[in-house]
């Protein structure tokens, strides 16, 4: 299987993690046959030059990618479909990339390369997990690809995925109200595991031996490993970019959509339980403290953010009654927002209602963005069939 490893990044400016995940590949006799870099704001060139000593780089840069443009030119795809998946036009204005859209540069990439599998990586990931022995929490590496490769290689598989272990995205926290902040950002499963954050720091580990494969339909756009023939019936990535009060915000959840279209196929999505380790903040092992520090304050309220963003089209794509949806999560919120605002002692975050306000004022541009890139994506997917790239 002609595998390629996709990473997206502002700043191409590490080889880490890239290169542990090369060694990771090779200690396994796995042959990587790419990487692909889309980056969308610097690059250091010096680094693709010795990463290329080691594997062939496909490196792309959103908005400058002439190349790809040509292929999809060349293909028959007209200038209004080629603009839909290429063109970014809020890094222009805002400096922000939708995440689907930039994931999807790296699918049609690997797409037109004739490559048969991607597996996407996270800058902040590495091919190792966290697991407990002896009562210690300790690093263990596992070969990645493989474990991905065993499940990719079924017929009927055509998505393989996990979770990561490492500090929870959301830091430890305990205030009343809190409940209810997370039932207005639709994330009531992180309040079960929040609740008890005092005896575990919000720290996940791998099952290691006790590992459970499993069917699943939530995939991780960090550590997922894809198909490519499956894009005959599967759709793209998709994810957009709101406006709250003059600051502009990627919404998250870009690969929910893929989960959601999967279970209307007879395909299967396999969890290998593989919970890759996750520095989510930089600092392992260090307990994040989100009262003594800022920049772990300011991504959770990006984070909430995102997820606010993110909800009304999701609830739209599963048929949920969008209004009434809206009136549960608006009604939650008003009393989580004041709560965190005063936990945290930051104003920002009483914001969060005018947020979600907004980001269903928001819906129907969002809506009419899923399906003018659903019917370029599609036309993209013909296309390649016929040219038979």
């Amino acid at each position: 299987m002609r595998v390629s490893i996709g990473i997206i990044t502002k700043d191409f400016n590490s080889l880490e993690p890239i290169d542990e995940f090369l060694e990771n590949a090779s200690k396994h006799n796995h042959k990587i046959y790419s990487v692909i870099i889309v980056y969308s704001h610097g690059c250091d060139f010096r680094l693709v030059e010795s990463l290329e000593k080691k594997v062939k780089v496909f490196l792309i840069k959103i908005n400058d990618a002439p190349e790809i443009k040509r292929q999809l030119t060349k293909m028959g795809l007209s200038t209004e479909n080629i603009e839909i998946l290429l063109n970014c036009p809020t890094l222009k204005k805002y400096g922000k990339v939708p995440y689907g859209l930039n994931r999807n540069y790296a699918l049609i990439k690997a797409l037109l390369s004739g490559l048969e599998a991607l597996i996407f990586v996270d800058t902040d990931v590495y091919p190792r997990v966290l697991a407990k022995e002896n009562d210690e929490v300790k690093e263990k590496k596992i070969d990645f690809i493989g474990r991905h490769l065993e499940y990719l290689r079924k017929e009927e598989v055509i998505i393989t995925t996990s979770d990561y272990s490492g500090y929870y995205i959301i830091p430890p926290m305990s205030f009343t109200g809190m409940k209810e902040l997370f039932i207005g950002l639709q994330k009531e499963k992180a309040y079960e595991f929040l609740k008890n954050s005092d005896e575990h720091n919000c720290l996940s580990l791998d099952n290691d031996s006790k590992r459970k494969i499993f069917e699943t339909y939530k995939i991780l756009g960090g550590n997922v490993a894809i198909k490519l023939n499956a894009f005959k019936e599967l759709p793209p990535f998709f994810s957009t970019v709101y406006n709250v009060n003059g600051e502009y915000v990627l919404s998250r959840g870009e690969d929910t959509l893929l989960g959601i279209k999967l279970k209307k196929s007879d395909k299967k999505c396999i969890d290998i339980d593989t919970k890759i380790f996750h520095n989510t903040f930089g600092n392992y092992p260090e307990v994040p403290d989100i009262k003594k520090d800022k920049s772990i304050k300011d991504r959770f309220y990006f984070t909430c953010l995102g997820w606010i963003g993110r909800n009304p089209f999701l609830n739209w794509l599963k048929g949920e009654d969008v209004e009434e949806v809206k009136n549960r999560q608006k009604k939650n919120i008003i009393i989580g927002s004041k709560a965190v605002s005063s936990y945290l002692n930051d104003e920002r975050f009483l914001i969060l209602p005018e947020a979600l306000e907004i980001s269903y004022q928001n819906l129907e541009r969002v809506i009419s963005e899923y399906k003018n890139t659903m019917r370029a994506w599609n036309d993209f997917i013909k296309k390649l069939e016929k040219w038979g790239g």
